[in-house]
């Protein structure tokens, strides 16, 4: 019933799980490990084995295993089926009982390691890894006395296409370490020659220890041993070559446990590292192409409405017109946890179309050397580049460089005055045909808009601006190097420059009334201010801008509220403005400024490009390229002000058609309609009465929370074959003023409200789309992982558990901020950059 490990042993997880064998993966590679026994896991399976074992096989061993090793002491160690696995580490889910020095303690050990197959936290990570429960098989092992132990990577999670290693270390025994109970000296080595990278000496305040007596007991680590890195030379050299002897007898990115004893390096455990995107992958998706239009969470419903109108028009129908029919068929966008991604492969297509020498820009600024390479390098096809060219003549009203910009002027007409008139009616008076009609014309229009802009804004524009860039370096090489932002700034007739204006003037009409211009520098809410000021002119100017420019909003998400439902919102950009008037700094006379250097730097250019032979026909050339740089600037500004017309309209018939849904029991919130699937929407709008469905409110339980989760967090960048990634990480540099230094435990940025949780029994308190803050975390607090936005802990370093857990749930995480329970209570608006390992105060708690 019981078996040794050894080289030979077979690696059969159903018999003696991830860890038993990771064990024999250390033994086959001729490592020092531990003696090791195993208790099969189908034994925890059944009742009548367990009784047996208790019985009559433990006691056996346990006289056997004493006499060969007299003296020592003992761990039981949980090895489940599925644990130390590729896709699931299960680190920390189950049991581990150290210091065993009695049969009795034996038997104890083993029933309670038994006992954690059926814990909460054991069933939430098998429920988020959609794992079956099955056995555990135990780990019998003979414990070393460590002086120094620790946890070792060969592949730095957080640089993971950097050739660095990663080791934690602390005195006493690893538990310290991988629990997160303390503070560990955390170094990063090259992993060609060993060299230490960077090197940060924890505090090692506390170290484990077996008592000799049975059990392991905790105990401060004196002063002067905090100070200094508990690892000599001799044995950075030793783990240094255990990794290059792990890689190749087993395999690369392995996380091993490692303890030294006497001088005498010993080997306690492999798994492979969790959650890493691949170096070379098969599949990309990226969000650097979205900030246009897509860089925040994307709602369902505005997944299933909006997207198809980019899809469609934009891409799809563009490639009909190119004859190029492979990327009609391909996938091209996806929603991955609200955030929308474009395909790498997509991209490549893309790319085949344009000249080697011309492809630096938007096509490979989008991804990272991994896979920008591949769109560099992706064969050339003339045939595609001609018919790219010919395509916008195949859509004659809207493709050509010179017809385009009159066809946004006629799609802007259009929806001033079909879609403007319709925001100020009532919207609870419209029937349900006269509603979906709206809807149509908004879908109609909506589509159209991308029809035209596909031209304009994804081909004419960078074509030109990168033709101007060309002509600049060739024709007038001596001037500066901003000289083409200068061309393209300062321009007439962009509603942004508008907008700026009619803020500032807002804030100038305030200096003319001193009560007015008393209270906006209060911190007085909104409300209050136009209560207390209710008779002053100033109202009447900012309801004007309401109702002017009111459908604006910082998103293209249909689901964001408009300016015209934010009063508080503008008038805080007003406040701003009251500030800017003070100090004299005019929008009119930024522009004026700008415009000005704008001439002049024409004037330069088109002069130095007139000289020589060939002088006139370059400088009529280059005047021709400058004008309609111009043109497409002020054209990819302006489209927008008319694209937030139909979203903000959207907005309000789906709100309108949410609160009768609130009215038919079908939503809790008119909000939630932005929730629904464009499926779930239309199977509830093909019904009229009452709605009760509870598979209708579990969805939208899910969902909200799914939001709350991840609606604030910057998602990763990039898809690595479904891994969320950075991709190759630049250098870091000197932290942003204000940040609270810690350690970089798992990549990425998140911004949210902090959670403070003192003990385990103050969990319940968690909320989805929370920042939790605590001294530490041990396996028991993992249960509320799948609902944190992010974590940040006082101590633990990146190899405890609870950071690599974090990394597989993707939770942005900073550990190692000393005092962060008192000085991020809870309600505190904080940023935490688990790439960089910083906290930075966004705001205090009310």
């Amino acid at each position: 019933m019981i078996a040794r490990l050894t080289a030979a042993s077979g690696a059969d997880l159903e018999l003696i799980g991830g860890k038993g064998a990771g064990l024999v993966r250390l033994l086959a590679a001729e490592l020092d490990v531990p003696e090791a026994w195993v208790v099969p896991a189908p034994v925890s399976l059944d009742s009548e084995a367990r009784a047996t074992c208790l019985k009559e096989a433990l006691p056996d061993w346990w006289a056997e295993a004493t006499a060969e090793f007299p003296g020592s002491q003992w761990a039981v160690r949980s090895s489940a089926v599925a644990e130390d696995l590729a896709d699931a580490s299960f680190a920390g889910v189950y049991e581990t009982v150290m210091g065993i020095d009695s049969v009795d303690a034996l038997a104890a050990a083993v029933e309670e390691c038994w006992s954690a197959l059926d814990t909460d936290r054991a069933e939430a990570y098998r429920s988020q890894q959609a794992t079956e429960r099955s056995g555990i098989a135990l780990i019998l092992q003979r414990m070393i006395r460590a002086d120094v132990a620790g946890v070792m990577l060969t592949e730095n999670p957080l640089r993971p296409f950097d050739d660095e290693i990663v080791i934690d270390a602390s005195w006493g025994l690893g538990e310290a370490v991988v629990s997160g109970r303390t503070d560990p000296d955390h170094l990063v080595l090259d992993r060609e020659s060993g060299e230490v990278l960077t090197e940060r000496i924890g505090a090692k305040e506390i170290e484990l220890h077996p008592t000799g007596i049975g059990g392991v007991a905790e105990r401060e680590v004196p002063a002067e041993r905090r100070a200094v890195r508990c690892l000599e030379e001799r044995d950075l050299k030793a783990l240094h070559t255990l990794e290059h002897d792990v890689t190749a007898a087993i395999g690369a990115r392995r996380d091993i446990e490692w303890a030294i004893e006497g001088g005498h390096l010993y080997v306690l455990q492999d798994r492979p590292i969790t959650g890493l995107p691949p170096r070379e992958p098969k599949e990309v998706w990226t969000r650097r192409f979205g900030d246009e239009y897509l860089a925040d969470y994307v709602s369902p419903l505005g997944n299933d409405l909006m997207i198809p109108w980019i899809i469609g028009p934009q891409m799809d129908e563009v490639a009909e017109l190119q004859g190029r029919r492979r990327i009609v068929e391909m996938s091209k966008l996806r929603r991955h946890n609200g955030y929308i991604y474009l395909n790498g492969d997509y991209a490549i297509e893309l790319a085949r179309a344009v000249p080697l020498a011309d492809r630096e820009g938007p096509l490979t600024a989008w991804f990272d050397s991994t896979w920008a390479d591949k769109v560099r390098t992706a064969k050339f096809e003339p045939k595609l580049l001609l018919r790219t060219l010919r395509a916008p003549r195949k859509d004659k009203g809207r493709g050509p460089i010179t017809v385009n910009p009159g066809a946004m002027d006629q799609h802007c007409e259009r929806i001033e005055n079909e879609v403007v008139p319709l925001m100020d009616q009532d919207f609870a008076a419209l029937t349900h045909e006269e509603w979906q009609r709206q809807l149509d014309l908004i879908h109609e229009l909506g589509r159209n808009h991308f029809r035209v802009i596909r031209w304009g804004m994804a081909q004419h524009a960078p074509i030109i601006h990168a033709l101007l860039a060309k002509l600049l370096r060739s024709w007038a090489p001596e001037e500066p190097a901003d000289t083409f932002q200068r061309l393209i700034s300062g321009l007439p007739g962009t509603r942004t420059a508008e907008i700026n204006q009619d803020l500032y003037d807002l804030g100038a009409s305030v200096r003319q009334e001193p009560g007015l211009l008393e209270a906006l520098r209060s911190d007085a809410s909104y409300d209050e201010v136009r209560d207390a000021t209710a008779d002053s002119a100033f109202w009447a100017g900012f309801d004007g801008f309401l109702a002017t420019h009111g459908h604006r909003s910082s998103s293209r998400e249909i689901s964001a509220e408009r300016w015209a439902e934010q009063p508080s919102l503008v008038l805080s950009l007003v406040r701003a403005q009251v500030a800017a008037v003070e100090a004299g700094t005019s929008p009119a006379e930024f522009e004026h400024e700008a415009a000005t250097r704008r001439v002049d730097a024409e004037q330069r250019v088109l002069a130095a490009a007139g000289r020589g032979l060939s002088g006139r026909l370059r400088k009529r050339v280059l005047t021709k390229v400058l004008r309609l740089s111009q043109e497409y600037t002020v054209y990819r500004e302006n489209q927008r002000y008319h694209l937030d017309y139909l979203l903000s309209h959207v907005h309000q018939l789906l709100l309108e058609q949410g609160r009768r849904l609130v009215a038919r029991g079908a939503l809790p919130h008119e909000q939630d309609i932005f929730l629904l699937t464009g499926d779930r929407l239309e199977s509830l709008l093909a019904t009229s009465g009452p709605v009760d469905d509870p598979e209708l409110a579990a969805y939208v339980e899910d969902a909200r929370a799914h939001w709350a989760l991840h609606g604030n967090k910057l998602p990763a960048t990039f898809l690595f074959d479904e891994v969320p990634t950075e991709g190759r990480i630049p250098p870091v540099g000197d932290l942003p003023e204000g940040a609270l230094p810690g350690l970089a435990a798992s990549a990425g940025l998140v911004e949210g409200p902090t959670r403070v949780v003192p003990t385990l029994a103050d969990l319940s308190a968690v909320r989805p789309g929370e920042i939790l803050v605590a001294s530490n975390i041990d396996p028991g607090w993992t249960s509320v992982f799948p609902i944190i936005a992010g974590l940040i802990t006082e101590t633990g370093g990146v190899l405890s558990h609870g950071a690599i857990l974090a990394r597989e749930y993707g939770i942005p995480t900073v550990t190692c901020l000393p005092d962060a329970l008192r000085a991020l209570p809870t309600g505190t608006t904080v940023e935490v950059d688990g790439t960089r390992g910083f906290v930075r105060v966004v705001s205090e708690p009310s």
